[in-house]
């Protein structure tokens, strides 16, 4: 054997002899509590041997280890191609964060930041390994559109005291992390199978930082929310995961994936002017670009999209490319990550059943409605309710679920669709703004997610929740998603809107890691809705397939089911109702039976 190796095994014996804890009683006397676990991880796996330094909070009895490369960086000809996973080897500094994938800058759009080798995930962990089983871990998939966010913008400390492992991961954006038509030679969705290398990775690594590789929840937000369904309906992904939380989104949301990938390619090469015949020379052309380039044509087509009456798209938090549906396996390629629309296989059973927790909050779209705006563009605020409802394609989802939300619909006096979407002109501003509120939640978020805890529910456990709790601080949707237009455009002081409720489960830094202290959360009122999301979060992470039952203030909750629509509502009070805004959407989803 290697002398170095030998060394590391015998430190690795003398670190788990120093620092396991032991609490003994000697003359009658409790002993004294032993010190902190140095933050350094030494890990042998197949052969290769590491030590992982990383930092050690003594005011949140925190462990951090940051930057952990899980991927090659994707540079040069591994530009667009799968990722190559990095395994663990010699000594690796996890004292800092790794620079974000590249983006335009949050506060100046015109500036690019972020660096290709940015193939990294952070691990927040309330304790060092010990004889215990391993506590829960929740791999978190950031929101942005696919194309803004870091894992360095999430911060751990609050949602850890609870005994669970935090691991939020970055994937490449934009171009670099979606390009391709769909087709068996050109896929596409390097980014979800980036997500799905570092689920792989921490599936072999994360029980030497304390960690249950056998309880491993994926928590996304937004569009992290409908990339954690794929993730887990995929062949790859789903026999290493043991539950799903999914917050403000759903892989049934209309804008969360593309058929046909082949016009947004043909955009992106003439964007660059390259050619889009072979896919060979549309991957060599776009490989000699520089990363401000590329970043700045995303840009650009962004732009152009959202001019083209596309606010509506934005109303989802989408603002580029959405993932391609591929080709099915043929045994001639590689296989793909998401080979079927989720329409198609929600319908299915699953291999596993594997829960899912699924909500929103109480007015996702506060952020971006401006009746006067909607006004200029759309002629009325009811035009545009209108073709955001055309443009949910509602039919095709209700064709999917083939049940009512609600079985008791025939005993309610449903009010007519084009009562429920049309704002009279005569309303006061802040009238016309809380229906314009309302509604467009229900069209953009509310109808896809009851409808996905629908389908989920079919197979395996869901649970639904709806964060209503309007604080007191400064809304974390803006700091959290500021490039966002669902986020950026407005102020939501007296709503809950599209990631406010990130606050409550993160503190909240910039993209590099800089803190950001506006968004504290000080009033009595606030922590306590933190406190009750956290333990929202937590409680269903300790849930496995064994034990699919979820208990919250010593209730054991009832599982979502369409005839009663179950929901768990969060603020500075937890409560547990059902007939989830049952009239509302019951006018949405019988308008469209009505035509079927």
């Amino acid at each position: 054997m290697h002398p170095i190796q030998t060394l590391l095994i015998i430190l690795s014996l003398l670190t788990i002899l120093k620092f396991s804890r032991v609490f003994a009683i000697f003359g009658g006397r409790p002993a004294r509590v032993p010190p902190y676990d140095d933050p350094v991880v030494f890990i042998n796996h197949v052969g290769r041997f590491s030590r992982v330094e990383g930092y050690f909070n003594p005011s949140t009895a925190l462990y951090t280890f940051r930057g952990i490369r899980y991927a090659e960086p994707p540079i040069r000809e591994n530009r667009f191609m799968r990722p190559n996973l990095k395994r663990l080897k010699g000594d690796v500094d996890a004292r800092k964060n790794a620079p974000p994938c590249p983006q335009p800058d949050y506060y100046d759009p015109r500036k690019i930041i972020g660096d290709e080798d940015c193939l990294a995930l952070n691990i927040f962990t309330p304790q060092m390994p010990d004889e215990s089983s391993g506590l829960p871990v929740i791999l978190f998939i950031h929101g942005g559109g696919y194309r803004y966010g870091s894992a360095s913008q999430y911060g751990a400390e609050p949602i850890t005291q609870e005994n669970v492992i935090f691991v939020p991961i970055q994937y490449r954006l934009g171009t670099l992390g979606i390009l391709g038509d769909g087709t068996r030679d050109f896929g596409g969705n390097v980014a979800i199978f980036d997500m799905h290398a570092a689920l792989k990775w921490i599936t072999q690594y994360i029980s030497f930082f304390g960690g249950d590789k056998n309880k491993i929840k994926v928590m996304g937000h937004g569009s992290g929310a409908s990339a954690a369904m794929f993730l887990t309906r995929s062949p790859y992904g789903r026999s290493s995961v043991d539950g799903v939380i999914a917050m403000s989104g759903s892989s049934l949301d209309q804008y969360s994936y593309q058929e046909d990938g082949k016009n947004s390619t043909e955009e992106i090469a003439n964007a660059h002017n390259c050619s889009h015949d072979n896919e060979m020379k549309l991957l060599h052309c776009l490989r000699t670009k520089s990363i401000d380039d590329i970043i700045t044509k995303d840009s650009n087509l962004q732009i152009e999209r959202l001019q083209n009456k596309d606010i509506v798209k934005s109303m989802s938090g989408m603002v580029g490319t959405s993932p391609n549906i591929e080709s099915k396996d043929d045994d001639r390629g590689l296989p793909g990550i998401i080979t079927e629309n989720p329409k198609e296989s929600m319908k299915k059973e699953p291999e596993k059943r594997i829960p899912i927790l699924i909500g929103s909050t109480k007015h996702e779209t506060a952020n971006i409605m401006n009746p006067k705006e909607v006004t200029k563009i759309f002629g009325s605020a009811s035009n545009f309710l209108k073709l955001s409802m055309n443009a949910l394609k509602l039919n095709d989802l209700l064709n999917v679920t083939n049940s009512k939300v609600s079985s008791v619909l025939g005993l309610l006096n449903i009010p007519a669709l084009n009562d429920y979407l049309t704002v009279p002109e005569n309303l006061s501003p802040e009238k016309m703004l809380n229906k314009l509120i309302d509604v467009s939640t229900d069209i953009f978020f509310n109808i896809p997610i009851t409808l996905t805890a629908n389908l989920w529910s079919k197979f395996a456990p869901a649970f639904f929740y709806q964060f209503d709790h309007v604080g007191d601080s400064s809304g974390g949707g803006k700091h959290f998603l500021k490039p966002l237009p669902l986020v950026s455009n407005g102020n939501s002081k007296g709503y809950v809107a599209h990631g406010d409720e990130l606050s409550y489960l993160f503190d909240a830094y910039d993209v590099f890691g800089n803190r950001i202290n506006e968004t504290e959360l000080k009033s009595p009122r606030d922590q306590e809705a933190r406190k009750n999301f956290i333990k929202t979060v937590t409680q269903f992470a300790y849930m496995n397939e064994s034990n699919s039952q979820m208990s919250l203030n010593g209730q054991l909750l009832d599982i979502f089911k369409a005839d009663s629509t179950n929901f768990i509502k969060i603020s500075d009070k937890l409560t547990f109702d059902k007939n989830f805004r049952i009239c509302e959407l019951s006018v949405l989803e019988n308008s469209v039976g009505a035509k079927s």
